[in-house]
């Protein structure tokens, strides 16, 4: 179970007068850095209660069926980070956006992680953890775009 890592700086820039438009850089790291957005239609039970969604779906492409990703109630950070040698125990926030997700049909402890770490209004910053067997990097991308920007709503 290979757990990858990486950072994601959101860029605010002034449009106009009334609106800003957010730009997404993801830093892996294996050192590749990205800002392409692709939609993968991954199915989300977006809560008005909290932030992010309380589990989302997608489809394996190696086999015809779902699986599950819930959000999981008791998050403990240090886990699922511990192996980043970036990440310091000072440094996450606490955060509407943090979360963490692991897939109950495969037993199988957190999938994906994101957590806020300490940085500006203007521009915000996070380190995710993702299982590299389970997600794309183009999917964790996806994952983390629909997080944040339903968020914002």
């Amino acid at each position: 179970m290979p757990i990858k890592y990486g950072e994601l700086t959101i860029m605010k820039e002034k449009r106009f007068f009334w609106k800003t438009e957010p730009k997404y850089i993801f830093l892996f790291e294996d050192g590749e850095i990205s800002d392409e957005i692709v939609d993968f239609y991954f199915k989300f039970l977006d809560s008005c209660v909290q932030c992010v969604p309380l589990y989302f779906e997608k489809t394996i492409k190696s086999t015809p069926h779902l699986e599950v990703y819930f959000e999981k109630k008791n998050k403990c950070f240090n886990s699922l980070f511990s192996g980043y040698s970036n990440y310091k125990l000072d440094m996450p926030l606490v955060s509407k956006y943090n979360c963490i997700y692991d897939c109950c049909k495969k037993n199988k402890p957190e999938m994906f992680g994101l957590v806020r770490i300490k940085s500006t209004e203007q521009m915000p910053r996070f380190q995710f953890a993702y299982e590299n067997d389970e997600f794309t990097k183009q999917e964790i991308q996806y994952l983390i775009h629909h997080i944040l920007s339903k968020a914002a709503e």
